[in-house]
Formats: C-alpha cells, structure tokens, sequence
C-alpha cells in the first residue's frame, strides 16, 4: 500500500540547517539520509518508543564551560580538548553511573563495579557524546574571541551573530546563522576552530554559500583556528549559479524522492537503518533484555 503522495506533497516540507548540507555530497552515507528523514513528522508514526537515555545536562555543560574558561585565558587560542575532556569526565561519570543504576533498579549499596561489568560497558558509548560537546563549547568559547581580533587585525566590524536566518522555497525551508555579520561592508563571518588549519571542505564552502544566499550578502572570511593558536581566512564569495547547482537542486530532489517514495520502500530503509545502524546498540540491547 503506498502512502498518499498528495499528504506527503503537503506534509514532507523539511526545515534545512547548515549541517545538513550535507546531503548535498557525494558522501552521504545511507545512515545519515535515514537519520536526516526520521527527524521529520511525515515519518513519525514509525518510530518505536524511545529507550530513555543519559542526556547531557546544563550542569554538565557548565562544567564544560567552565573548564574552557580556565584553559583558554583571554587572547590565548591554544587548546587541548583531551585534557579537558578528562578533568569533566569523571564528574558527568559518576552521573550517568547514578542514571544506569537507577534505570536498571540496582541496590545503590552494592554499587561495586565488579558487579555489574555492563555498566562499564554502557559508559564507554557515551564518551563520545561527552567528547562532542566538549568539542562545540571549545568552539562556542573561541568564536567571539577569533571575531574580535579579525576585527582588529582586517578592519571589519563583524558583530556576534545570535539569530537564525531563512529562506522557503516553497519546497523546503533553508536556516543559516552564521557567527558574524557586518552589515556595512556586506560580508559575514564563519569561525572553525580545528585541530590543524586544511583546505576549505566541501562542506564548509556549501555553508558559506548558503549563508550568503539566504542573507543577500556578497563575501564570507571563512576564519580557521587550529589547536596552536594559528589562524588563516579564506574568502568565499557570492555565487548564485554555484549555489543552485550545488544545494538548491540537490536538496529538491532528496525532497522529490521521499515525496514519491512508497510506504514499502520506506519501511525497507528503515529495517536496514534499525539493523544495522542503532546508535546505541549495547544500551538497548542490555535494557531490552533485562
């Protein structure tokens, strides 16, 4: 039976933001066109009830922050993610070993690790979620600083940007929020601080141009830190052709074909993505089964 393809034509509108750009690659993986899918409520109804899991708390990331602020003096753009991921571990450890317990009904007095060895194990998949947002508060950290000294040092005055801009094509709806805007000189800034400055990617240069097609404006500095303290500007341009060859038709025609996708076909992709890709597959797995 397939779904009604005018509901879909009405309902299926995504909402694009600067991350999922890339969807306009070559190197989307089926993983992350399914995930990108699932986000939307046209699909919602497939969704099995979610295993409650460990989030990432505003204590926590205050924590985060708050180390950041410590190791990152002002005018200093070094970093070291590694060790402040190991300074906040322990804290946001000993919280989520408090959850897993909790969920799993373990008597807190017999709180030996040695008893319940999975919950080490169910530790370890949420390292890397602790790790990424000890990378984006590194990055929230040094933006302002980094659009601060490229005023000074290029004559701009790029202030911090803190609203989202769109544009609806009446397909979808394309969201940017850039770092910084200089409305004077027409020209807005993007700040990426990274372990080792590298040729602009694909991906960033799809955001630049997003940017600049959604706000009307004419240049992006498109600003590299990497963990050294050594920074380098790109300039990124304008171009109308490049961005409707690169983002607009690509995002119409992933569009185009959930629009058209029969429910079959859907619920095959997403027995694949349940297989195959569970983010968690040990937590759920073990609270499945217990």
């Amino acid at each position: 039976m397939e779904i009604d393809k005018k509901f879909f034509a009405l309902k299926f509108k995504p909402h694009f933001i600067s991350s999922d750009l890339k969807l306009c690659s070559d190197g989307l993986t089926e993983k992350e066109e399914i995930e990108f899918v699932m986000r939307f409520w046209p699909f919602s109804k497939y969704r099995e009830e979610k295993v409650k899991t460990f989030d990432i708390k505003l204590q926590h990331r205050k924590i985060i922050k708050e180390e950041w602020n410590k190791e990152l003096p002002s005018k200093i753009f070094t970093f070291d993610d590694d060790k402040v991921f190991s300074t906040v571990w322990p804290c946001i450890e000993q919280d989520l070993e408090d959850f897993l317990i909790k969920k799993e009904n373990i008597n807190p007095s017999k709180k030996i690790r040695s008893e319940f060895p999975e919950i080490n194990e169910l530790k370890k998949l949420y390292e890397p979620l602790v790790k990424s947002t000890v990378y984006c508060e590194r990055g929230h950290t040094l933006e302002k600083r980094i659009i601060k000294s490229v005023n000074q040092s290029e004559n701009f005055n790029f202030l911090h940007n803190k609203n989202t801009q769109e544009i609806d094509f009446g397909f979808c709806i394309l969201k940017g929020k850039p770092d910084g805007i200089d409305s004077q000189k027409n020209s807005i800034i993007e700040v990426k601080s990274k372990n080792s400055i590298q040729p602009v990617s694909e991906k960033e240069r799809l955001q630049c141009l997003s940017y600049l097609r959604i706000l009307k404006f004419q240049t992006c500095l498109l600003v590299q830190s990497d963990r050294n303290g050594e920074k380098k500007i790109f300039n990124i341009f304008r171009d109308d052709q490049e961005f409707t060859e690169r983002i607009y038709y690509k995002l119409k025609d992933f569009v185009t074909k959930y629009r058209n996708m029969t429910e079959e076909e859907f619920l095959e992709k997403l027995f694949i993505y349940k297989e195959n890709y569970n983010p968690y597959p040990i937590l759920v797995n073990y609270l499945h089964d217990s």
